[in-house]
């Protein structure tokens, strides 16, 4: 206990050092903790692994098209020493951060929900303002004592990088607060109006992603789980935050008459972008389920949800009483499937059955956990075992059978067929013009969303929960 207590005092100079830094934003003193050589640092390593495992969107001209949004807002930012990244990731997720040092990700799914140039240097800008007011390093900054002297200690004793990163990926994915929040949307919309877009459309931003998030909690009651959300800090509609609105319209301009020229010319270098699902990640249409590298096909029961994560495909039922999820792993040992399962549960399978599906061999079970029962299979293909594993929040074989929609969809398993393969190719945006006669009912009936398509297709719009279509208006569709 001395030896720490000496070496905490010994450190004070230390902290003392570096705990003084001015904000470039604000010109007032931060207590920061990492020199901006160390935010560069940080930031670097992180980058490569988040490219490293979601992957860069392979369109050459739509990066340049971002990142040259992005760096007309960079140019006049307040910390226009450093050299700035606005990268697009191939993700389907509505979302985008900043990273420390200046790399700037915005994901593809969330570029899908923008309708114009200015909405998405209002995205760029508000992860832009993270950066100039280095809240993530102040945050990091700012933590419990114990975790400075940890960072501290491991800095007398080598600390690496990856100890650094690590504790940076923390308070990236615990996000920043209401106050912090307001301000990168305060700075973005200054950034925006030195550069000629109107701050408006900040505004304008907020409200699609607001409308996204009210969407995404009627998925929640739907799924029976928490939906991931973006910019989900403020309780209200930003028609209704005032205290927003008035940090935003600082600047004082007004909005932009340009704006339909803006639309089409934004809409015209996303079409053809990939919507939802990446080819790798196999392609959901209705109830139908097609990968293309894996070469498989399944199917979900009638009002059933397919769900497709990066580590498991999931199938949910209405209001998630019951889901089965499947995984795919290598096969590295020579064995049969009932061994297989029999040595992965050993005595605590019942009802064991051989499968055939398509010519590949498979087993299925029962797993029993207590009072708990789940279906379980597997599948052998191509040196891959496909597992699956499904509960309920009733009994397995209570009164709604659930273990029969289990098996209908475990029985689903073949291989693609030739017609299917194209079906197994990822969906894209299609701008359309709309014609006298369209309406987002029409138009979902022959979309292949997956689920729920007049929603999306409105949200996709600006148009959710009721606006209605304008003839000649150009729009997103899905093909």
């Amino acid at each position: 206990m001395g030896f720490v207590i000496k070496f905490v005092l010994s450190c004070l100079p230390f902290l003392l050092f570096i705990s003084c830094s001015i904000n470039p934003v604000s010109g007032n003193q931060d207590f920061v903790l990492f020199s901006e050589e160390r935010e560069i640092e940080i930031g670097r390593s992180l980058s490569s692994q988040v490219i490293q495992q979601v992957g860069l969107y392979n369109d050459k001209e739509l990066q340049i098209y971002v990142e040259k949004v992005g760096n007309s807002l960079a140019d006049i930012s307040h910390r226009t020493n450093l050299v700035y990244r606005f990268l697009v990731l191939d993700s389907p997720d509505v979302n985008a951060f900043a990273l420390p040092g200046g790399y700037i990700f915005l994901n593809r799914g969330l570029m899908s929900y923008l309708t114009n140039e200015q909405e998405l240097a209002a995205v760029l800008g508000h992860e832009l303002g993270h950066v100039t007011a280095r809240h993530s390093i102040t945050k990091a900054s700012k933590a419990q004592l114990f975790d400075i002297l940890t960072y501290a200690v491991g800095t007398r004793v080598g600390s690496t990088v990856s100890n650094l990163t690590s504790m940076m990926s923390g308070v990236l994915l615990a996000g920043y607060g209401r106050e912090q929040e307001l301000e990168a949307d305060s700075l973005g919309a200054e950034y925006m109006s030195q550069v000629g877009y109107s701050s408006h459309g900040m505004l304008d931003t907020i409200s699609i992603l607001k409308e996204h998030e009210l969407y995404s909690k009627n998925v929640e009651e739907r799924r029976g789980v928490k939906p991931q959300t973006y910019h989900g800090v403020f309780s209200t509609h930003p028609s209704n935050d005032k205290r927003l609105q008035e940090i935003i319209l600082l600047t004082g301009d007004k909005p932009s008459s340009t704006s339909r020229i803006m639309n089409e010319s934004y809409l015209r270098r996303i079409d053809g972008m990939v919507y939802g699902d990446s080819y790798s990640s196999g392609i959901r249409r209705k109830n139908n389920f097609y990968h293309g590298e894996l070469d498989f096909y399944l199917r979900s029961p009638k009002g059933w949800e397919i769900i497709n994560t990066p580590n498991n495909l999931i199938f949910n039922s209405p209001k998630g009483a019951a889901s089965i999820s499947m995984d795919v792993i290598d096969q590295n040992k020579k064995e049969t499937p009932t061994q297989y399962l029999n040595n992965v549960f050993p005595e605590q399978i019942l009802e064991e059955k051989s499968l055939k599906l398509d010519n590949y061999p498979g087993s299925t079970a029962i797993l029993i956990q207590g009072s708990e029962k789940s279906r379980l299979a597997v599948i052998f293909k191509d040196k891959k075992i496909f597992r699956f594993f499904g509960t309920s929040k009733k009994e397995l074989n209570g009164n709604e059978n659930y273990d029969k929609s289990f098996l209908s969809i475990i029985f689903s398993f073949r291989s693609l067929l030739e017609k299917e393969k194209l079906l197994a190719e990822t969906l894209k945006i299609k701008i359309y013009r709309v014609g006298e006669n369209d309406t987002y009912s029409s138009l979902a009936k022959h979309s292949p969303i997956p689920f729920d398509p007049e929603s999306q297709l409105r949200l996709l719009n600006g148009d959710f929960p009721e606006g209605k279509l304008e003839a000649g208006k150009l729009i997103k569709l899905v093909k």
